[in-house]
């Protein structure tokens, strides 16, 4: 379910992303792999790693994913990027799709991943709009943030751009 729903968004995201021979790209939160999957199918040239808290995520992902896994291209992790060892790597593109909903502290969130990125990086989210939210009973726990918020949090963080739309919910990319 959470692939026929999210696949739109991914490719819109991948299109977004503008991604270039060579580029490392992280996704953060990556659930069942769909959005790695899509960009190793389109890029062998191009590096592609993630987290997600999710064991079971992992285990699908990886298992989606094994063929890339295997020749190199993807490098798939369990953890929460807060406390991810992250080696001092540095990426081009990181994205998320509907994972902004489980941080708290968008400030500490959005320091990480400015730190991850070299310069001129992009980083680039889909969330859906709180709005929708509201009609959904699961999703009564999450943190719901207006698009100013995260604007805003984005900008403190030090991205010196940031632009977004709305369609089906937002897409935000914002650039270091």
């Amino acid at each position: 379910m959470m692939d026929i729903r999210n696949r739109e968004f991914y490719e819109k995201v991948i299109i977004e992303l503008d991604i270039k021979s060579g580029d490392k790209i992280y996704e953060i939160g990556y659930g069942p792999g769909m959005g790695i999957h899509l960009i190793a199918n389109l890029r062998k040239d191009c590096s592609l790693s993630g987290i997600d808290y999710s064991e079971l995520m992992v285990a699908e992902a990886t298992k989606r994913n094994k063929k890339f896994i295997n020749d190199g291209i993807v490098n798939l992790k369990y953890g929460d990027l807060l406390t991810a060892d992250i080696d001092n790597e540095r990426y081009d593109k990181i994205f998320c799709l509907n994972v902004i909903y489980f941080w708290s502290d968008l400030s500490k969130v959005f320091d990480k991943i400015y730190s991850m990125l070299n310069d001129g990086g992009m980083y680039c989210i889909f969330m859906t709009h709180k709005k929708e939210f509201e009609t959904q009973k699961f999703t009564k726990d999450f943190c719901k943030y207006s698009i100013e918020q995260v604007e805003s949090e984005l900008k403190k963080a030090g991205f010196k751009s940031v632009e977004y739309r709305l369609e089906k919910g937002y897409y935000i990319k914002s650039i270091k």
